[in-house]
């Protein structure tokens, strides 16, 4: 297991999140920066990534499950720098995969993950088994949230935690001598927020959340969370990419998105331990909101004395179209 590339696996329990979009992001990303990067569109029987970027391969995931290909095979480079391998839509045989044909694709990954450095996983929404298992594969497991549904990453977080104990209760049973990890270690994201210091919240809550709610209660297993950082809501540059049928992040190269996911994969790629990424990071992003603090104020300001002005004017137009006073009449004239 340890003679493999580094696994990443992207999960959330709603659909919609961006999920797909930043996994792709991501991989061409780490791609040109550190080398060999295998993306596999693991929403089984809803396989969208080949699709978006317009790629059409001979073989997909169903031909594997179909003894027709060895995983390796279906493995194809992409013009963006990664490699890939694409599932299918509308497969109801993938969506549904017994236990034997899950380790088979699991003993199979392992293998093909050894000629890469990074392997990233696409899973689909959901916490079904299948996807939580998968999920929980990944040294990296990075929920993709919302500020607007905190709810859904907290749903997404809770199922994981609860398979995690219970694979960790069954392994001290079956392996003797086996010290079961008191932590689950989810990495968070948080996708469309107004700006950095909204991603930043956001999570505070939702680590406020988790540790009032079960951290408390599931003694001597725990969730400890670590914030990977936010993307910054663009929803037009998201259709460009479509449109494009590339990345986001090269739709438009020095946008604040790209910016984004570009500072993510610099983290991912560092080899320093994960949670150290959140200190050795702090300053850029206090410097980022500050400066988008700064830019609220004076877009405050500014409203404030447009409003001052609109109302001055009227009170002179007033004054012009007032008429002079009468000249009093003298008391003799009476």
């Amino acid at each position: 297991m340890n003679d493999r590339g580094q696994i990443l696996a992207l999960t959330s329990s709603k659909g919609g999140v961006g999920k797909t979009h930043l996994a792709v992001g991501l991989s061409a990303v780490i791609a040109k920066k550190n080398g060999r990067v295998l993306l596999i569109d693991v929403d089984l029987g809803n396989g969208l990534i080949a699709d978006r970027l317009g790629l059409y391969p001979k073989h997909n995931l169903s031909h594997f499950f179909m003894k027709e290909r060895a995983l390796e095979d279906l493995i194809e480079e992409t013009p963006f720098g990664f490699f890939l391998i694409g599932g299918e839509r509308g497969n109801f045989a993938l969506a549904n995969l017994n236990y034997r044909q899950k380790m088979k694709f699991l003993r199979s990954f392992i293998t093909a993950s050894r000629t890469f450095d990074f392997v990233v996983l696409d899973l689909g929404s959901g916490i079904g088994r299948q996807t939580i298992d998968f999920a929980l594969l990944a040294e990296k497991t990075i929920v993709v949230a919302s500020p607007k549904d905190l709810m859904s990453a907290y749903g997404s977080l809770k199922a994981c935690f609860s398979r995690f104990m219970h694979l960790e209760i069954e392994l001290t049973k079956r392996i003797e001598g086996y010290k079961a990890r008191r932590f689950f270690r989810p990495i968070i994201l948080m996708n469309n927020v107004m700006d950095l210091y909204q991603g930043k919240m956001a999570f505070e809550a939702l680590e406020g959340a988790i540790e009032n709610r079960i951290n408390g209660t599931a003694d001597p297993f725990g969730i400890k969370m670590s914030y990977l950082g936010a993307v910054l809501h663009d929803p037009g540059l998201f259709r460009k990419s479509e449109e494009k049928r590339c990345p986001v992040c090269l739709a438009s190269v020095y946008s604040k998105v790209a910016f984004c996911i570009d500072s993510m994969a610099n983290a991912i790629c560092s080899p320093s331990s994960f949670p150290g990424f959140d200190e050795g990071r702090r300053v850029r992003y206090i410097v980022q909101m500050l400066m988008e603090q700064q830019e609220r104020l004076r877009r405050g300001v500014t409203q404030k004395v447009q409003n001052a002005t609109s109302l001055r004017i009227p009170v002179r137009q007033r004054s012009q179209s007032v008429s002079a006073p009468s000249t009093p009449t003298p008391i003799s004239d009476r």
